[in-house]
């Protein structure tokens, strides 16, 4: 193998371990804004229930008048 073809094997060999550590660190951010956004719509089913129950409480307390 002559010495070019060692160099760009070389360079294409960094270039790869590179982008692997880049996906990496892209997929650990991944993680981690998904699990902020699996937080906040937790947050939210918890309060639309909160709401819904609520609203059935004030609508079944205003039948028992009529």
């Amino acid at each position: 193998m002559t010495e070019e073809k060692v160099a760009q094997l070389e360079h294409i060999s960094q270039l790869l371990i590179f982008q692997i550590k880049n996906v990496h660190q892209l997929i650990g951010k991944a993680w981690y804004e998904l699990e902020i956004a699996r937080g906040d719509l937790r947050e939210i089913i918890d309060i639309c229930e909160e709401w819904e129950e609520k609203a059935e409480l004030k609508q079944e307390g205003q039948g028992y008048l009529s």
